[in-house]
């Protein structure tokens, strides 16, 4: 079961941004976080519903969590719970999750 908690949570969004101010200001502006039943936190907002800030329960320290890029148009809080606590993600090789990864020379997506 996953604990959903709809207040800022600086204990979990200091390490989920290790220091990246686009990712601080992301959180900061209406993030819910999420702890799954697995001990991983993700934060999605409403407004943004396109992208989920992941941290895994054993990503290093001291680098900021990753996105996962949602390519569904219909996209919920309750459909991001679902892909964790069904098991999804832990399942997915590295990878293989549908993202788009952007060029930081280009802007291009590839």
């Amino acid at each position: 079961m996953a604990f959903v908690f709809s207040e800022y949570r600086p204990n979990i969004a200091t390490p989920m941004a290790s220091g990246d101010k686009e990712i601080r200001d992301w959180l900061m502006r209406g993030a819910v976080f999420v702890k799954t039943s697995q001990g991983h936190w993700f934060a999605w907002r409403a407004d943004d519903a396109d992208r989920v800030m992941v941290l895994p329960l054993n990503h290093p320290k001291g680098e900021p969590g990753f996105w996962i890029d949602n390519l569904e148009s219909d996209f919920t809080l309750e459909s991001a719970i679902g892909y964790f606590e069904s098991g999804e993600f832990d399942a997915d090789p590295p990878g293989v999750l549908n993202l788009f990864i952007e060029d930081p020379v280009t802007g291009e997506w590839k």
